[in-house]
């Protein structure tokens, strides 16, 4: 809570403390929640004597002159009945009109307001019935647009900016089913951040203010549906290189390049370091969790305005460094810019492997798909669903065919668009009693991109008996968004629909992690070889259908093999070599330098299928090594 000296309230605290009345008021009270008042008008009207009031007494006085244009409120009959669980009023607190800044007669307006309202229909706040345009879940009819202008060309006044500024907080504060889990309270992000939209000197100041307030939602949906037309798009274009994150380092995934390769890590960007450049972007990306903060800064890392220089320095696969001087010449959204894990599935719906394990590339498969896809896959002991990727909404249909009988598989808090600040709970069930129910293995690959509608398929796959999820941990963005526009040219929206899991486990900002973590290696990425795959193959017990590269040099042997763990490296060659082992897992579990003819002692490593890696500055040789004892 916010706390003022009485005699002298500061204008961050006077906006503060005006934005959560006005915003109270708009919601609340009969008239103004009915749009019988010109809100909007009469607040602009009234900022700059807010802002000039000196003391508490004429803020307060101020805010009397306000609350009094809305009109007298509607005096109710009755009680409302108050039976909600305390997880469903989370945006419902009012304390804050206790505080010292607040008099005493307008706290008594405000109680009226709080004690005579009754849930009812908004012009404000509808639930989209999708006639007109996708905006997601809610709509907001005065709201979006805030301002009917484009402010790049027409940079608003500082009161129309906190217009806008206080509708989007409001909004937030009053349908945002997240708010609880926020690393910054609402409270703490609009006490923080009012100056920066007050106080914004030209267009960028005003829209990376609306940044840092979207970012302190911590919602990987806030990050793609901010944007600003005249930011955005000009800073939309890189080198044509593709990044991954992994081992905490930016590996390079794709590349046009002849000399970066892929593999290769880079170190830094135009002089900063990766490090420099995530802690100079960290406050303005919204993200639930490190690996989707992580999958934003891959591409903020390169993009900028067409044809700008940039300066790479990266690391090869020995370790020498590079530097590459190129122009961001390329779109990112362009056809280059997409990258699959897997290059020979990117494209594939579905695949039977040959040992009997069936294949579903959930970002191909369409709904049109899924009983041929199904009839096809039905006999196999095991189906791999990759949902690295977003699906086409195909989940409910492939759970139709495989659940056995309809499964409640998660919890959805919905906002009341009649009583803005609660929320309800209903159970979200899946399957229709299937008459071939499947009964063998239900594999899911996962990993950063997994968001959304991909983490909500993961969950009605998992509930499936005998899943297993394999990868790394997805975005923690689940639940459908809401979008609006602050003005032509700036947008912005937020996770509209709370999901948990039916024992009320929030997937927000946790994701959902899996049960084998498997990460791409570097080294992997190289050969281009699909590690989590490969670990999904191995649970299937389709070992035989795992592409193991071959790049072994002729000039050079390994023996035993298998081995109990002491095997000798025989070679012609006098360069330099390094030696790395990686397990089953993509793990570095052992590295050493060698100069020729050596004897590796690795017996107290357990059984397994190891991957041998031997680097010189003449190549890579790459060969399985077995392990057993």
């Amino acid at each position: 809570m916010v706390h003022a000296n009485a005699q002298n309230p500061t204008y961050q605290q006077k906006l503060f403390y005006t934005c959560k009345i006005w915003g109270f008021v708009k919601y609340f009270h009969s008239g103004v929640s009915t749009c019988s008042v010109e809100w909007d008008g009469l607040l602009i009207s009234r900022l700059p004597s807010l802002k000039a009031a000196l003391t508490n007494d004429d803020f307060n006085n101020e805010l009397i002159t306000l609350l009094n244009a809305a009109g007298p409120m509607s005096i109710a009959s009755g009680t409302v009945p108050d039976n909600s669980p305390p997880e469903l009023k989370r945006n419902l607190d009012f304390s804050w009109f206790n505080n010292t800044i607040i008099r005493n007669d307008v706290k008594v307006i405000l109680d009226t307001i709080k004690n005579n309202f009754r849930p009812h229909p908004s012009c404000w706040v509808k639930n989209n019935d999708y006639t007109n345009s996708y905006t997601g879940w809610l709509v907001f009819p005065h709201d979006s647009l805030m301002v009917n202008i484009d402010t790049y060309d027409s940079f608003p006044d500082e009161y129309t900016r906190l217009l806008m500024a206080f509708k989007y907080w409001n909004i937030l504060h009053y349908f945002n089913p997240y708010n609880y889990v926020l690393d910054t309270p609402g409270d703490s992000m609009l006490y923080n951040k009012i100056l920066l939209v007050a106080n914004a000197a030209d267009y960028k100041a005003f829209y990376f203010a609306i940044k840092t307030m979207a970012k302190d939602l911590n919602d990987a949906h806030a990050e793609g549906l901010t944007w600003s037309t005249h930011i955005a798009l000009r800073n939309s274009y890189a080198p044509p290189i593709v990044l991954t994150y992994t081992q905490q380092k930016y590996i390079v995934a794709k590349s046009a390049f002849s000399n970066v390769k892929r593999g290769d890590e880079i170190i830094s960007i135009n002089g900063l370091s990766a490090k420099n450049m995530e802690d100079s972007l960290r406050p303005y990306i919204s993200a639930g969790d490190s690996s989707v903060f992580h999958r934003f800064m891959c591409n903020y890392i390169l993009i900028g305005q067409p044809s700008t220089t940039i300066s790479i320095d990266y690391a090869d696969s020995m370790g020498n460094n590079h530097t590459l001087s190129t122009t961001r010449s390329d779109y990112v959204y362009g056809s280059f810019f997409s990258y699959y894990p897997n290059d020979s599935l990117a494209l594939v719906k579905w695949k039977k492997f040959g040992c009997d394990v069936g294949y579903v590339n959930m970002g191909q498969l369409q709904q049109g798909d899924v009983d041929a896809m199904y009839s096809s896959l039905s006999s196999c002991s095991a189906i791999i669903f990759d949902i690295r990727n977003y699906p086409n909404e195909t989940a409910w249909a492939i759970a139709n065919k495989m659940y056995p009988y309809s499964k409640m598989f998660c919890k959805i808090m919905e906002p009341d668009v009649t009583y803005p600040g609660l929320f309800s709970w209903y159970d979200d069930y899946c399957g229709l009693y299937a008459s071939h129910p499947y009964s063998g293995k239900v594999i899911i690959l996962m990993n950063e991109q997994t968001q959304s509608q991909a983490e909500f398929s993961c969950m009605i796959l998992e509930n499936m008996e005998h899943s297993i999820k394999i990868g790394s941990q997805t975005a923690g963005a689940d639940g459908n968004i809401t979008s609006f526009r602050l003005s032509k040219d700036v947008k912005t929206g937020f996770t509209t629909l709370g999901i948990f899991y039916p024992n009320g486990d929030s997937t927000q900002r946790i994701g959902i992690r899996p049960d084998i973590l498997v990460c791409p290696t570097p080294m992997g990425i190289r050969h281009r070889r699909d590690e989590v795959l490969e670990k999904a193959l191995q649970i299937a017990d389709c070992t035989t259908s795992v592409q193991i590269l071959n790049y072994s040099d002729p000039t050079l042997k390994v023996h035993p093999n298998p081995t109990n763990g002491l095997f000798s490296i025989e070679t012609n060659s006098t360069e330099k070599q390094t030696i790395d082992l990686f397990d089953i897992n993509g793990r570095h579990v052992f590295s050493k330098i060698i100069n020729g003819n050596t004897q590796i002692d690795v017996t107290n490593f357990n059984n397994g299928v190891y991957t041998l890696n031997i680097r010189s500055v003449s190549g890579i040789t790459n060969q399985k090594l077995i392990i057993i004892h």
